[in-house]
């Protein structure tokens, strides 16, 4: 509907900030809380590991009021899961890449699962540098902090808020909730 309006008719720009202002006022209008247990009552079981962490994390969010859901991910698929469930709040899917060698060569994966997520709904695709620090816990904290500095400077969170992180130790899946300084 909008390419029609926006290509044949006098006024484009007005076309487009009227379809904006109908998504905003739809987008308000839903109950998030029944919207979550919709999907739950349809979601097979038993789930996976990793889809009963994502559905965890957007209740958790909707529970705690939370402004946020950030996902640190290499493939995008956590965060396409967490987008599944329908939060009520942004979700910043930090794509970590992938750093990969054997004796001989180097590899490091692209930005194709960041623009991937474009098409998801409530994903906010954030491409982060691989760390330089010793540990895992050290690059996934600064990963973390540099998501949430981020997401302060495009205004999608405030110090105070709460904030449900997702993201990966060794092979467990955790998800945690943080305050934003």
């Amino acid at each position: 509907m909008l390419n029609g309006e926006t290509a044949a008719v006098a006024y484009p720009e007005l076309a487009v900030q009227t379809m904006a202002r109908i998504c905003v006022e739809a987008e308000d209008s839903l109950n998030y809380g029944d919207v979550f247990k919709r999907i739950m009552e349809t979601a097979p079981m038993p789930m996976s590991l990793i889809e009963s962490v994502a559905s965890m994390a957007v209740q958790t969010a909707y529970c705690s009021k939370a402004t946020l859901v950030v996902v640190l991910t290499r493939g995008g698929s956590t965060a396409k899961l967490v987008s599944k469930y329908r939060p009520s709040v942004p979700i910043l899917s930090v794509v970590v890449p992938e750093i990969t060698t054997d004796s001989f060569d180097w590899s490091c994966s692209d930005e194709a699962p960041a623009r991937h997520s474009l098409i998801y709904r409530g994903l906010v695709p954030v491409l982060s540098a691989e760390s330089t620090k010793a540990s895992h816990t050290e690059s996934t904290e600064e990963a973390l902090e540099l998501a949430i500095q981020r997401a302060k400077a495009k205004q999608i969170c405030k110090p105070g808020d709460s904030v449900v992180a997702l993201h990966h130790v060794g092979t467990a899946s955790v998800f945690k909730i943080l305050t934003v300084k």
